[in-house]
């Protein structure tokens, strides 16, 4: 259910305060940051987290805002007090602030608000109809984008098959909760629940602190010395590093992604075989996988030295704990297949390199982009493009709400990463191949599963095994050389050429008012200092300036001043065109 990070972290997590804080000091993450305190005006705006940011922009950057939607689905087989879940719902929204938040704008800052919020919770009565029937109408409704602006950003849904046959979807936007939320959630929404039943308060702890209260810390806890580290550790480490991971792909990209999954259970045995294997290496079975990963990635690209990002639960205050949010942050762990070295030396140098990140895990993705200004591609993520993670639990089930609980999975949604895995340490270890099927078959993904397996199956099998010695891995063609990808138009050129005209002009000014320097017309807006953040801003700018709906996609394709007012130039051309008498009228006479 929850978001893995591995179980070297959840090991760390488990640790009581002071024994977390003593190991995050030996790791040298030692905060000294102090405790967590309350903002004097919860009710005043306050700016995104880090990882709200990012989430944010990639949400935007999907064409339909709102759209990154968390969720948990349960088939619940039993009676249930329909009038006590409402209302326990509605107090589950009143206690945790972010479920009760909206998104505004200050200039072109967003910021987050709390407040009274209503409660979106509705039952769909489903009489003599199957789960299928219940599971195809949950996905349905899950795929309607939340509104950002107006909230609130959950909902519940509850669909009624019969008095003793239920499915329950409870669903969030991504910004405001991650996989450990989920879990809090659900526990308090039990516990509200049985409150509601029984005519009692319930028995959970009074929250002191929320999650705008860790966004403000957090602004500061990043800053100074500390900052200056992490980013010096970071541009270290991935000096020289490939920032584009080449796949096959069966299609080529576009601004907009797709989104299905696979899911592809290990050979039997195997679950075993590796948590021996992690044993006899003094590791994590998360590290043991990520070599075999590693070695696929490899034999799919050619390219010895990759790039793969792993989502950390970021909670690095006891406050933190069961507080509802987005935790997340992406690390990247550099790695490198040696077709020379034994399987033993390979995973040894996962699990240096994964220690090592776990270590400077603090610093946020998205800034860590802004430092290094990855080329970027329309339909791609910067600096990674596959992730990889382990999550140590299975899905629940089990007794829910007095009742009889099976979690099921609900499809469709986007892939925010050309490829995502996730494997499951159940009985038999089942990986989630999440990808993006506009540029990529599902029968492709299958293959790469089984041969991710056999690879698994490999390094567990002979840790002195030479690496090329492999079955599959004995002659590796190396990576071609990789072109300019064609929409790197935004190169940049030579000789500074001036913007000219009123469009370039006014887009030169925008570009200036956000980077504090004059860009020329065939600058790279990256190239100057830009990151996900400036892009959003622009838009925003451009698009009251303009008085045109001007696309945060379309600008990271075009990013110059020169392309971006060609974009502008045709979106005020169809705008032209569709005019109404009125609006035409009033535009002519300077009105509009």
């Amino acid at each position: 259910m929850a978001d893995e990070t591995t179980d070297l972290l959840r090991r760390l997590a488990s640790l009581p305060a002071n024994r977390r804080a003593a190991a995050l000091r030996l790791l040298g993450r030692d905060s000294g940051a102090g405790s967590l305190r309350p903002r004097p005006d919860p009710s005043a705006p306050v700016r995104l987290s880090s990882g709200q940011e990012q989430v944010w922009l990639t949400d935007l950057m999907t064409g339909e805002p709102g759209s990154l939607v968390d969720h948990v689905a349960f088939r619940l087989t039993g009676p249930l007090d329909l009038a006590a879940l409402q209302a326990a719902f509605g107090d589950l929204v009143a206690r945790h602030e972010p479920l009760r938040s909206r998104l505004i704008r200050q200039g072109e800052m967003p910021m987050l608000v709390s407040g009274s919020a209503p409660v979106d919770v509705s039952v769909t009565e489903l009489p003599a109809q199957g789960v299928a029937v219940a599971t195809a109408a949950a996905t349905s409704d899950l795929a309607v984008p939340f509104d950002l602006e107006q909230g609130p950003l959950a909902r519940l849904r509850l669909y009624r098959l019969s008095p003793d046959d239920h499915v329950l979807v409870l669903a969030s936007h991504h910004m405001v909760t991650d996989g450990v939320s989920q879990g809090v959630l659900l526990v308090d929404l039990e516990a509200l629940y049985q409150a509601r039943r029984e005519g009692r308060p319930a028995a959970l702890p009074p929250l002191t602190v929320h999650y705008g209260d860790f966004a403000e810390w957090q602004r500061g806890f990043l800053a100074g010395d500390r900052l200056t580290a992490l980013t010096r550790y970071w541009t270290d480490r991935l000096a020289d590093a490939s920032a584009r991971l080449a796949l096959p792909l069966d299609r080529p990209r576009s601004a907009r992604r797709g989104g299905a999954y696979l899911d592809a259970v290990a050979p039997a045995g195997l679950a075993d075989r590796v948590t021996a294997a992690a044993r006899q290496h003094a590791t994590t079975p998360f590290v043991v996988l990520l070599t075999a990963f590693r070695l696929l990635l490899w034999r799919l690209t050619g390219a010895r030295d990759t790039l793969v990002g792993t989502p950390i639960s970021a909670r690095p205050l006891a406050e933190t704990e069961n507080m509802v949010g987005y935790f997340l942050n992406m690390v990247v762990l550099r790695g490198a297949a040696d077709p020379d070295a034994s399987v033993r030396d390979l995973v040894a140098a996962e699990h240096a390199s994964a220690m090592s990140a776990y270590a400077h895990q603090d610093l946020p993705f998205e800034q860590l982009v802004a430092q290094l200004r990855p080329p970027r591609e329309i339909g791609s993520t910067p600096l990674v493009q596959t992730v990889f993670s382990v999550e140590g639990q299975p899905g629940m089930s089990g007794s829910y709400l007095g009742v009889d609980c099976e979690e099921i999975v609900l499809t469709g949604g986007w892939a925010q990463y050309d490829l995502m895995v996730k494997v499951v340490r159940d009985a038999d270890l089942t990986a989630r191949w999440d990808f993006d099927d506009a540029i990529m078959d599902v029968s492709r993904i299958a293959q790469w599963a089984q041969e991710f397996w056999a690879l698994v199956d490999a390094v567990v099998d002979d840790p002195d095994r030479r690496v090329r010695d492999i079955p599959g891995l004995g002659d590796v063609p190396p990576a071609p050389a990789q072109a300019d990808v064609e929409v790197l138009a935004w190169a940049g050129t030579a000789e500074r050429v001036e913007p000219q005209g009123y469009l370039q002009e006014t887009i030169a000014a925008a570009w200036q008012a956000l980077l504090g320097v004059s860009p020329g017309a065939h600058d790279a807006l990256f190239d100057l200092g830009g990151h996900s953040l400036t892009v959003a801003q622009l838009s925003f700018r451009l698009s009251e300036a303009f008085h045109a709906p001007v696309g945060v996609a379309e600008l990271f394709g075009y990013q110059t001043v020169a392309a971006q007012a060609e974009y502008v130039e045709g979106l005020l051309l169809d705008r032209a065109a569709r005019l109404s008498p009125d609006e035409l009228a009033r535009l002519l006479d300077g009105r509009s």
